[in-house]
């Protein structure tokens, strides 16, 4: 699974705070990420540990916003790694 890029229907100035949300459940995501773009974040969203991986490349994000409760590779893993 790729990550994808939640877009506003308004632009976003470029230094608005960026947030990565990682869950395997696409109505959670999907809830967190229109939530988050209408308080002006830049949000891209992931499935899963490696999508999200992907994702960050290239990327930097302000927060993330990690399930920990994943099939396969859990939130915390993740986390772990990255820290």
């Amino acid at each position: 699974m790729n990550a994808a890029r939640v877009t506003s229907s308004e632009p976003l100035p470029d230094n608005a705070p960026h947030v990565l949300v990682v869950d395997d459940d696409q109505k959670i995501r999907d809830l967190l990420a229109r939530y988050l773009v209408e308080h002006g974040f830049r949000v891209t969203t992931a499935a899963d540990a490696q999508s999200a991986r992907s994702g960050m490349r290239g990327l930097e994000f302000d927060v993330i916003l990690l399930d920990v409760m994943m099939p396969g590779e859990s939130g915390l893993d993740l986390a772990r790694e990255l820290k």
